[in-house]
């Protein structure tokens, strides 16, 4: 079986904080509002038949709280990850950097 091409994955990576969500800070990081555009640009790229997945440097015991925000504010997701590892950089060869516009994420995904 050869590896899916850029154009056959269908999974799309979304971080929780600060790219979905605004949170109150530190120390608690209670997530507040969505992020503008957040909701909308979601719904829109699973009608794409993207399948979204957030993740969170969290840790796993935050889940249902992730979960019920997610949920409440109706934000799409078919699965959630949490304790991704810390790092300044994260080096990927499928990313797309985020820079706080829904908008420019969207041109940027075919």
């Amino acid at each position: 079986m050869k590896p899916l091409t850029n154009d056959e994955l269908l999974w799309l990576l979304v971080d929780f904080d600060n790219t979905v969500c605004n949170n109150s800070g530190y120390p608690d990081f209670v997530p507040t509002t969505p992020l503008d555009g957040a909701k909308e640009a979601l719904d829109e790229l699973t009608a794409k038949g993207m399948k979204i997945t957030i993740y969170t440097a969290r840790a796993w015991s935050e889940y249902y709280d992730i979960e019920h925000w997610l949920d409440e504010n109706k934000i799409p997701h078919r699965r959630i990850i949490c304790g991704k590892p810390l790092g300044k950089y994260i080096i990927d060869d499928r990313n797309l950097e985020f820079s706080g516009n829904w908008e420019e994420v969207l041109k940027k995904i075919k």
